[in-house]
């Protein structure tokens, strides 16, 4: 029979911190529409699972005194953090550029709650935003993140300081690449944009009587739904495609 002892007890808390703290920020879990409770037990169940795992790693830590153990709990807390937050920014960019996709589509003026949270989004964000959380399940990428949280304890070891400046680079990196990636696939409608406003800016010069404006409006309206309609798939298909490899590229190199 196993001997109970304090470790037996520390291990699994640590592991909690950096699972816990990593489920508050993920795409999906962190959701307003998910109960706290439900939230909570999510990442308690994780977080057993994966202490078999990474037991023997985590084991020496449980041994340090009680103020280095209060200071580990912040550090392993502050990277779970870190790690569901590289994996948030994705689809932080996803909703920047869905949002700019709505203005350029006429449909910036309308305004309404986004569906995973209280914020106040766009209905036709919402056409981009809500299909690529629900692929992030349905392709198993949260399968993924259990998978990245467990090698990360091979990568970033208990106790160890996040701030150092390979992580930095890592998170400027991430934030320059994704906002990069998103633009790129809103430029169907940057390009309509552009070209539609032009067209009745010329008209509108050509033929001042004309109120080119409440003329205009329903046309570019549906001409940015029918663009969406096109290349949301492809769009979707290839965020969900960037979202697991930059999945598997955070558990490799933390």
């Amino acid at each position: 029979m196993t001997e109970m002892t304090h470790e037996t007890l520390l291990v699994p808390l640590l592991v909690f911190c950096r699972i816990g703290a990593c489920f508050m920020v993920l795409p999906g879990f962190s959701s307003d529409r998910i109960p706290v409770q439900l939230r909570l037990f999510a990442a308690f169940g994780v977080s057993l699972a994966i202490t078999p795992l990474v037991y023997d790693i985590v084991r020496p830590s449980a041994v340090e005194t009680p103020g280095n153990l209060f200071a580990m709990i912040a550090i392993e807390s502050a990277t779970g953090i870190l790690l569901g937050f590289l994996v948030r920014i994705l689809f932080l960019a996803l909703e920047f550029v869905a949002l700019a996709m709505a203005n350029f589509a006429g449909y910036g003026s309308v305004f309404s709650h986004a569906v995973d949270n209280n914020d106040p989004s766009s209905p036709y964000a919402v056409f981009v935003t809500t299909p690529a959380i629900v692929l992030f399940f349905v392709s198993d990428q949260h399968v993924n993140i259990i998978s990245m949280l467990q090698r990360s304890y091979d990568v970033i070891k208990v106790g160890m300081a996040i701030a150092a400046p390979p992580n930095l680079q890592m998170i400027v990196n991430t934030f320059d690449s994704t906002f990069k990636m998103t633009l790129q696939l809103s430029g169907a409608l940057v390009v309509y944009s552009i070209t539609v406003n032009f067209a009745f800016g010329f008209l509108s010069k050509m033929v001042p009587q004309i109120p080119i404006y409440f003329v205009s409006t329903p046309f570019v309206v549906l001409g940015g739904l029918i663009i969406l309609l096109q290349t949301d798939k492809t769009i979707l298909e290839i965020f969900s495609s960037l979202v697991g490899q930059a999945i598997q590229t955070i558990g490799q190199n933390g």
